[in-house]
């Protein structure tokens, strides 16, 4: 979600996007030999070419521009701009080239594209230990804009072949971005995607920056922000008393009175959103057969759709925080009572993560009105839209996955969903969050 970029006053500046997708196909076995064919870039396509092509692969594949900012800041929407001022051979463009090549040679099994995307890495990989070792650019936005994104590069990369792949630099990209590094750190998950503008923020200074415009009815309530700066020191604080067999009776009970008021500050959030920010349903699923394994995408139920990406993860990232807090106040029920939580508590999951299931055609499909249009169809399969989506979706996706209050065949949806994004949308990580516990 960076904005629009002018080196010497920070204002936008508007230039013509030249995003362009892929049209490299899928590298597959012979029909007649069943062997691959030769892994080798289109011979009519000069070299200085294929990397332009790779940067504008990126813009197309990672970046968002909002229409309007009182709605969506968008994602990395001001990447473009930046690089154009910094140029199409700068440390920064290297970087968004080295996840492009990444991601495509993945999804394409075209291994040239991943030995050409390691190249790139580990140049920039040792000029960014240079820099950060140099007090005077350390901090620069180019920095750390090259930290985030070889951060993403290691997401990309991460697999089940190389488990630890991306934990080593998620631990320094962690201590450069000022972050937790856990996959349950929502509030570090809000501020990985901050605009350049607030790289060096405290907690006041994210109250102040609308960093999640959700614009409501009456101007009322808390901001999701500061919901999120509650929720932080909470979860520390649970995570803490629960792996303490000792803890206080009185330290859990009060523990659970803060989660649930803190649940119902988000419920008012999202009763006071105004109806442009609310998600629209555009179709439905039928029911499949009861024990049929349901295709990603075609859980049955409503098809939401929304303003744009950006919004749909900020919404998916309330959810994710309500679920987390009503299994939280139902576990801490369970051991203070030795009694089940309501059964309210079962049904208000069960919504938010169905919510979170309609919107995954949303996040997934390249076309989502041509899909849901064939979506009762036996045919019908989705057709891999822009890996920002997968990306986007993921987290909540894997927190979802693993909460014990969700139905089995719906966790087994969610994980079948994950490890999807990172076969079609080629995001490795997404397999590991498809297998790993907390």
């Amino acid at each position: 979600m960076f904005r629009q970029y002018d080196g010497q006053c920070g204002d936008p500046i508007p230039i013509k996007s030249t995003a362009r997708k892929c049209s490299l196909p899928v590298r597959v076995p012979d029909p007649s030999t069943k062997n691959l064919p030769e892994d080798c870039p289109p011979q009519e396509v000069p070299s200085e070419k294929t990397e332009e092509f790779a940067l504008r692969a990126f813009f197309h594949d990672y970046c968002i521009t909002s229409t309007n900012p009182s709605l969506s800041l968008g994602h990395l929407s001001g990447l473009e701009s930046i690089i154009h001022h910094l140029g199409w051979q700068s440390n920064v463009a290297k970087a968004c080239k080295a996840v492009a090549y990444a991601n495509h040679g993945i999804k394409l099994c075209r291994p040239s594209l991943t030995r050409k995307a390691e190249t790139y890495y580990q140049d920039l990989l040792a000029s960014l230990v240079e820099a950060m070792n140099n007090p005077t650019t350390a901090s620069t936005t180019g920095s750390l804009i090259i930290a985030m994104l070889l951060g993403l590069y290691e997401m990309i990369m991460t697999g089940e072949a190389h488990p630890g792949y991306h934990q080593a630099h998620a631990r320094g990209v962690a201590a450069i971005l000022g972050i937790q590094n856990s996959p349950l750190d929502l509030l570090g998950a809000m501020q990985a995607i901050r605009p350049v503008s607030s790289i060096g923020f405290d907690h006041e200074t994210i109250q102040k920056s609308n960093l999640f415009p959700a614009p409501n009815l009456k101007h009322l309530g808390q901001s999701l922000e500061s919901l999120l700066l509650e929720f932080g020191p909470l979860w520390k604080k649970a995570d803490a008393l629960l792996s303490n067999q000792l803890a206080d009776a009185g330290d859990l009970y009060q523990l659970k009175n803060e989660a649930v008021i803190l649940d119902q500050a988000l419920s008012k959030w999202q009763d006071s959103r105004v109806t442009d920010f609310k998600p629209c349903v555009i179709g439905y699923a039928s029911q499949r057969q009861v024990g049929s394994k349901v295709k990603v995408g075609h859980w049955p139920g409503k098809v939401d759709t929304y303003y744009d990406l950006y919004v749909s993860a900020v919404w998916n990232i309330f959810r994710s925080i309500r679920i987390i807090l009503i299994d939280l106040s139902s576990k801490l029920s369970n051991l203070l009572t030795r009694k089940q939580g309501p059964n309210t508590e079962y049904i208000e999951v069960l919504r938010l993560v169905e919510d979170i299931i309609s919107s995954i055609p949303f996040h997934l499909a390249e076309d989502l009105p041509a899909f849901v249009r064939e979506i009762d169809k036996e045919c019908s399969t989705v057709k891999p839209g822009r890996p920002v989506g997968g990306l986007l979706l993921m987290h909540p996706l894997y927190v979802a996955s693993k909460i014990y209050l969700v139905q089995q065949h719906m966790q087994e949806y969610l994980r079948c969903c994950l490890e999807w994004i990172a076969s079609d949308m080629g995001i490795g990580q997404a397999s590991l969050y498809a297998k790993v516990t907390f």
